[in-house]
């Protein structure tokens, strides 16, 4: 390389860090904003005094003090924490599956986990099935969820075992699943009551509503999953992304690579729904409006993806706090980012690489 084309290659590394670190401002702007949103009349400043003398140990004093301090750190902090987690693991999840399948309209949700997880919430809501026994009703629901996420992964994983596939045929077995369990999930509602009927619905728009401190741990545990994991693997995605005939020639197994990605896109976003239900595109548009800023590297459009995914999350359940009516959040995030994508792909039309 020469010297300008080394030059003009770090003011674009800079540009991309520039652009992540603003990102990266707005995602803490927006969270302590999200802290004061509630049904109790709070100012951005008093949710941070709150935030601000809870970290240093400063005990309330008054019954306002008081009961301030209860709804940021019982409700509204939990809800802010999960927000950016969940956005964070959904848009890795996707930028993850449009490069593996070479597919813009790739996420999370193609190969069946939603459908296989609301499925199983519906055995649970519905039937009072539970897949381990003994457990409480939002600890069923959860796990009913979780299990049945992963069974779209284990199909794909014991078909490839037995055939090479290719991107898309990985993703028809998915749609095939997905059409499956949405029949199944039909039938259980058929005969089910009206309490169980609207429940199932809200889980099914996907809402943050449930959200409590219990919820944090497994959702850190599946970021760290996704994030580590994920940017490890992204030289290798890259290559993947390039075409399989190119990775063979760089030494890489493309199948195996890709059932590996899919078995942890599946683990870690059955790992979200459990808790917050289906939350539509935000693993479809936030890599394409990550592309926008850093481009295809994966190294760069993993990080900033779930720095959008993150802002997207918290930015419409703050919307979605302000409403009247207790609207979920998914639906939410539908009614923006349907038309955000379209805008995207208008704008790109064949010019976005895969």
């Amino acid at each position: 390389m020469t010297s300008e084309e080394v030059k003009d290659y770090q003011r674009r590394t800079r540009k991309k860090v520039v652009w992540a670190a603003i990102f990266i401002i707005i995602i803490f702007i927006l969270s302590v904003y999200s802290l004061s949103v509630s049904t109790f009349s709070m100012s951005f400043e008093q949710a941070y005094q709150v935030l601000i003398n809870h970290i240093l140990g400063i005990e309330p004093e008054t019954i306002m003090d008081r009961t301030r301090d209860r709804i940021v750190v019982g409700l509204t902090a939990p809800r802010t924490i999960a927000a950016v987690l969940v956005g964070s693991i959904l848009a890795i999840d996707g930028a993850v599956m449009q490069s593996i399948t070479r597919n813009p309209l790739a996420d999370p949700y193609t190969i069946g986990i939603s459908s296989a997880a609301l499925f199983g919430t519906s055995l649970s809501v519905a039937l009072g099935i539970s897949i381990v026994p003994f457990l409480g009703h939002d600890v069923a629901i959860a796990s009913n969820a979780f299990v049945f996420a992963l069974i779209p992964a284990m199909a794909i994983v014991f078909v490839s075992s037995f055939k090479k596939m290719s991107p898309n045929m990985m993703i028809l077995i998915g749609i095939g699943m997905m059409y499956m369990f949405t029949a199944a999930t039909t039938f259980v509602k058929f005969n089910a009551s009206e309490e169980a009927l609207q429940e199932i619905y809200e889980w099914g728009l996907g809402t943050l509503s449930k959200i409590t401190w219990d919820s944090i741990l497994p959702l850190i545990i599946a970021f760290a999953l996704a994030t580590v994991a994920f940017i490890l693997l992204s030289n290798r995605i890259n290559v993947l992304s390039a075409g399989d005939n190119m990775a063979r020639s760089l030494g890489e197994n493309p199948v195996r690579l890709r059932v590996i990605c899919f078995v942890l896109v599946s683990v870690t976003t059955a790992i979200a729904v459990c808790y917050t239900g289906t939350i539509g595109f935000v693993g479809l548009v936030a890599p394409h409006i990550a592309r926008l800023f850093v481009g295809s590297d994966n190294k760069m459009l993993i990080p900033v993806s779930a720095i959008l995914g993150a802002i997207m999350i918290i930015a419409t359940d703050c919307m979605v706090r302000l409403l009247p009516g207790g609207l979920p959040a998914g639906v939410m995030t539908a009614m923006i980012g349907a038309p955000i994508f379209v805008i995207i792909l208008y704008r790109q039309r064949r010019k976005a690489a895969f």
